[in-house]
């Protein structure tokens, strides 16, 4: 357990006091923050731009985006190929991965301790995805890369997935995944109550008082950060927030809420 507190720590040291969630730190990773790539698979699923077009959608009404682009990306050997040939550095940033069945996540465990990125992201609860299940050892594996671990949760339905990460030594958490529902994953303002919440439930127990908690869901504005903050999260993370292609040329309009998460996170 010391060991795994040691990790905990360094990725502590090592991340940026804002995170920019999968998909988006594919594209965009402003200054001052820690670029989350993926979320990749054992094998390429073809169609983002298409299945982008098809269900990206945004609700006024309840001012959140709903998606089901369900995890399209060219698969985990070509980020390792770009790692090698030294075309992209995934030191100093988070690597998400999910596996459709036990072999994809011991595939994907492999070429994660091969890539050495600050920490591995199990995305374990993403809704536009038939596989939710995850292998009885998946944390014991994942933890035994010597690659930091963050579990990345369902904003519901979460009890049993935290305590078993915990059980097996995973010391940091991702609160949280979208919200389920039938057109896809909610995002946006919906789940800023949810994810809070969620954080303030893992903080109320004596096993998660010290855990590595990254907080993200609906943040927007300062007074965003500074609730996720005082729920319990250690930094916070950026989503819908970056759904911007503006983003693609300049992160100017993104980096006061930056800054000020910087002075909130470190005092």
């Amino acid at each position: 357990m010391e060991n795994q507190e040691r990790k905990r720590d360094v990725l502590r040291a090592g991340l940026k006091p804002v995170v920019i969630s999968a998909p988006f730190g594919n594209y965009i990773q402003p200054s001052g923050t820690t670029a989350t790539l993926g979320t990749y698979t054992a094998k390429a699923r073809g169609g983002r731009v298409m299945q982008i077009i098809k269900t990206v959608r945004y609700y006024p009404r309840i001012k959140g985006w709903v998606n089901k682009i369900g995890l399209r990306n060219p698969g985990i050997d070509w980020l390792k190929m770009r790692v090698d040939s030294g075309k992209i550095d995934a030191s100093d940033k988070l690597l998400s991965i999910h596996g459709f069945d036990d072999g994809e996540w011991y595939e994907l465990l492999e070429k994660v301790e091969a890539i050495k990125p600050l920490a591995v992201e199990l995305n374990m609860s993403c809704p536009n995805v038939g596989h939710i299940n995850w292998p009885k050892d998946l944390f014991k594996r994942a933890v035994a890369t010597g690659v930091p671990v963050v579990a990345k949760i369902p904003p519901v339905n979460y009890e049993q997935m935290i305590k078993d990460a915990n059980a097996d030594g995973v010391e940091a958490f991702h609160c949280c995944n979208t919200l389920p529902n039938v057109a896809g994953g909610i995002s946006g303002k919906p789940l800023k109550p949810v994810a809070i919440q969620c954080i303030r439930d893992m903080r109320s127990q004596k096993e998660f008082r010290d855990a590595l908690i990254i907080g993200g869901g609906g943040i927007y504005q300062n007074a965003d950060v500074d609730d996720f903050l005082t729920a319990g999260a250690d930094v916070v993370a950026l989503g819908t927030k970056t759904m911007n292609p503006m983003l693609l040329i300049s992160h100017g309009s993104v980096q006061p809420l930056i800054r000020y998460a910087e002075k909130a996170v470190n005092g």
